[in-house]
Order: structure tokens, then C-alpha cells, then sequence
């Protein structure tokens, strides 16, 4: 169920209260790079499950930036067997706790996992750096965007010599430069830089640089750091506006996927290389 939004400025709230807030973010304008208004229509009439890639970055984050969030919005569950009465009851019983206070569920493989992959991120001295400097952890930013209002919620600010650097922490299958460069155009990082700018230049002060600190979900859990380049961030910049809007229409009710009419398709252009 949607809240009535804050007002603009810095906020510090529970990922549940963000969630809750129904206003245009960079993530859930992504589908709208390559999807139509009835795919995010789609996308917002489900409702959001967890997974295990979703718990392992949430803990992730707690684990680097917001370490004494841990005890409240996580159940740590020891190895259980849900085939056994026990190990369903203990189940059950996890998950009537998270119902009522919001926590997420993590089991103990993922917990292993997210604290060998963030002491790996501590031991990248730039990374290190970064953490040990940030002004602002987990916060919300609530501005405008197309004079309507819209949302972030920024990993981590750095405010130092008169610079501003936004943090962000991903997780991926592999952090090398040209495997990293592919997720970040298929997954929205460059959108995601531009849409945060927008809000982080209203509220805080003029972005200098977009910082990813990267980690692999695999051992031994190598971690990069990468700064996204100003005209990748500018090139994503074009489309926000349109995006935003799209955004709003989808909440008003459109729905509107791909042409009604017979259309000629276009074989792509590698094929066309063929002889």
C-alpha cells in the first residue's frame, strides 16, 4: 500500500516505508528503457518478492553501510531442514516475525556469503577509502523531476574538499571491466547515475562523480571499483524526462504495449552482414 510521500529534502527510512512510496525512482523507471507502458503496469500490480539475490544485497548493504540495522531488519536462521516437523515449524515461525516486523528472512549460507564478500570490499584500499569517508549512509531523497515529484535511495554520499561523490554498492556475476561495462548498460546503472544526479543536485550539490563499488557473489569475491564517465551519464540524462512522464502515465491508468497493426520487421543489423 502506497504512503503519502515526504517532503523534499534527506531522509533516513526502512527500505519497507521507501518501498511503500509511490513516486517515479530510477529502478522502477528501468523497465521502461526497453519495455513498454503495459510492462511496467504488469510490474507494479505484483507484488514484490523476495529472493535470495534480493536478501544477500540487502545484507550486503547492512553489512557496509548501516551495520546496527542488522538485529532489526534481519532473521538469522541457522541451518534447518523444512522437510522435518522442527525445521517447518521454526520456518513458520521466522515468517510470522518477518510479517510483523518487516525483517527479512536470511539464512545462514547467505550470511557466510555477504560477510566474506564485504570483508573482500574492505580489503580494496579504493573501496576502503570511499566507506571510511561517507557524510550520508542509506538515505532517501525526495525532489522533482518533469515538476512532479520523484524518489532515490542513495547507497552513500562522500562530501569532501568540496567534492560530491555518490556511492553505490552492486553485486555481480563478474566485476571485469568489459563484463561489469555490459551489466551496467543491460541493467540501468548509467539511467540509475543519471536519475540520482537529478535529485542529489537539487537537495545536495553538484554530483562530480558516480562511484560503483562492485563485488563478485563468487569466491574469492574480487571487488571493483569503477567511476561512470560524465558523457555515458549525460547520454542517459536525455531520457529521464520521457521516462518520468512514461512513469506517470502508467500510474494513471495506461496501458499501452506494442502496436495494434501489422508492422514490417527489420532484420537486425549484424544479420544484414551476411552474404
Amino acid at each position: 500500500m502506497s504512503v503519502a510521500h515526504p517532503a523534499a529534502g534527506l531522509h533516513r527510512l526502512p527500505d519497507a516505508e521507501y518501498f511503500s512510496i509511490d513516486l517515479p525512482s530510477s529502478s522502477g523507471t528501468k523497465t521502461l528503457l526497453t519495455g513498454t507502458n503495459a510492462h511496467l503496469a504488469a510490474e507494479r500490480e505484483q507484488p514484490r518478492e523476495e529472493n535470495d539475490a534480493f536478501t544477500l544485497g540487502a545484507y550486503l548493504h547492512a553489512l557496509l553501510l548501516d551495520p546496527e540495522s542488522i538485529a532489526s531488519n534481519f532473521i538469522a536462521l541457522g541451518d534447518i531442514d523444512r522437510r522435518t516437523k522442527e525445521g517447518k515449524a521454526e520456518w513458520e515461525s521466522a515468517q510470522r516475525r518477518a510479517g510483523l516486523s518487516g525483517a527479512r528472512i536470511i539464512t545462514r549460507p547467505l550470511v557466510q556469503q555477504a560477510t566474506a564478500m564485504a570483508q573482500a570490499v574492505r580489503e580494496n584500499p579504493a573501496a576502503a577509502q570511499l566507506l571510511n569517508t561517507l557524510t550520508e549512509r542509506e538515505i532517501t531523497i525526495i525532489g522533482e523531476i518533469g515538476g512532479r515529484p520523484a524518489k532515490a535511495k542513495v547507497d552513500g554520499i562522500v562530501r569532501l574538499a568540496g567534492a560530491c561523490i555518490v556511492l553505490d554498492v552492486k553485486t555481480t556475476d563478474s566485476a571485469a571491466p568489459r563484463d561489469f561495462a555490459a551489466s551496467a548498460a543491460k541493467f540501468g546503472y548509467f539511467h540509475q547515475a543519471a536519475f540520482y544526479r537529478r535529485l542529489v543536485e537539487q537537495n545536495v550539490s553538484v554530483m562530480d562523480d558516480f562511484v560503483i563499488l562492485a563485488v563478485e557473489k563468487k569466491a574469492p569475491y574480487l571487488t571493483a571499483v569503477y567511476r561512470l564517465p560524465f558523457h555515458a551519464i549525460e547520454t542517459a540524462d536525455r531520457r529521464i524526462d520521457e521516462l518520468v512522464e512514461r512513469w506517470w502515465q502508467v500510474a494513471e491508468g495506461d496501458r499501452t504495449g506494442y502496436a495494434l497493426t501489422i508492422q514490417e520487421l527489420e532484420p537486425p543489423r549484424w544479420w544484414l552482414g551476411n552474404d
